[in-house]
C-alpha cells in the first residue's frame, strides 16, 4: 500500500477505533489497486455494537473530509481525503451474528441476496479489533456446513433459470430494457451459482470477471460461452442469440446443480 494510502487509512482506522460501539474496522481489496485505476478507493467497513455512530462524527472522522455524501439507505458514507475516495460501510455486529444464526440454522439463503458482506469478513484486512467479536465471527465462517453451499447453489440456479426465461421473452419482444436486466440478473445467478459451487463467498462485482476465471470447478468451455454472451461479436449478434448461448451456459451447470449434498 502506497505511503499516502497508509497514512490515511491509519488515521481513519484511529478514528473508527475511538468511536463508541466500533468493535472492528476492516480493509477491502478496493485500497490495494493503483490510486489511478477506477476502482481505487478506500474501503472500510466499520463493525458497530448497539447505536451507529452519529452522522456528524461519522462526517469528521479525520480534519480533511470534503465532499461528504452518505446513503439514506445502507449507512454508506463517500467522502474524499486529501483528493483520494473513501467510502465507509457501518455494519451493526448484531445483523451479522444474525446471519451466521442463519446458516447455523440452515435458513440464510432465503433472507440474503448474496454473500458479498460474509466475503469482506472473511478476507478484508482487519484493521482494529476487540472484545473478540471479529475472531469468533471468523472462526464461524470457516467451518460453514456443507447445507449452506448446496441450498446457496440451488437457488442460484433457480434464479438463473427464471432470468433465462425472462431473456427469451425480451428477445422475442424485442425489448431492449428488458433484455438487460433479465441478462444482469442472469448473470448474477450464474456467479452466485459458481462460487456456491466452489464453496467460496462472492467477492464484489467489480472483481468477478477475474474471480470467475480463477475458480477451480468450472464446466468446460463455460467461460469462452461466459465471454461470447457478455461481448457480443461484430457486428453484434441477435438477441435471440445471445439467449441460446445463454441456454448453454444453464445446461453446462446443471450437473454441478444435481449433485448429491454432502
Amino acid at each position: 500500500m502506497k505511503r499516502k494510502v497508509q497514512r490515511i487509512t491509519d488515521a481513519l482506522e484511529a478514528s473508527l477505533a475511538g468511536t463508541e460501539g466500533v468493535l472492528a474496522v476492516v480493509l477491502g481489496e478496493s485500497a490495494d489497486v493503483d490510486v489511478s485505476d477506477p476502482y481505487f478507493t478506500i474501503d472500510l467497513d466499520a463493525y458497530v455494537s448497539g447505536a451507529l455512530p452519529h452522522i456528524a462524527k461519522r462526517s469528521s472522522l479525520v480534519p480533511q473530509v470534503t465532499a461528504f455524501e452518505t446513503s439514506p439507505v445502507s449507512t454508506i458514507d463517500r467522502f474524499l481525503v486529501e483528493g483520494l475516495p473513501v467510502s465507509v460501510h457501518y455494519i451493526r455486529t448484531e445483523e451479522v451474528d444474525r446471519m451466521l444464526l442463519r446458516i447455523a440454522e440452515k435458513t440464510w439463503v432465503f433472507h440474503e441476496p448474496g454473500s458479498h458482506v460474509l466475503y469482506r469478513l472473511e478476507r478484508g484486512e482487519v484493521l482494529f479489533s476487540r472484545d473478540g467479536w471479529m475472531e469468533e465471527t471468523r472462526a464461524a465462517l470457516a467451518h460453514v456446513p456443507a447445507e449452506f453451499w448446496w441450498q446457496a447453489r440451488l437457488r442460484a440456479y433457480a434464479l438463473a433459470e427464471r432470468a433465462l426465461v425472462d431473456l427469451g421473452a425480451a428477445a422475442h419482444r424485442a425489448d431492449d430494457l428488458f433484455f438487460l436486466v433479465s441478462a444482469a440478473r442472469f448473470l448474477r445467478g450464474v456467479a452466485s451459482f459458481l462460487f456456491a459451487a466452489n464453496r467460496q463467498f462472492e467477492p464484489s462485482d467489480r472483481l468477478l470477471n477475474d474471480r470467475i476465471a480463477a475458480l477451480p470447478i468450472l464446466p468446460d468451455g463455460f467461460l469462452g460461452r461466459l465471454d461470447n454472451f457478455i461481448r457480443p461479436a461484430e457486428p453484434p449478434i441477435t438477441k435471440q442469440a445471445r439467449r441460446e448461448i445463454a441456454q448453454h451456459m444453464i445446461r453446462s451447470l446443471m450437473p454441478l446443480a444435481l449433485e448429491e449434498r454432502d
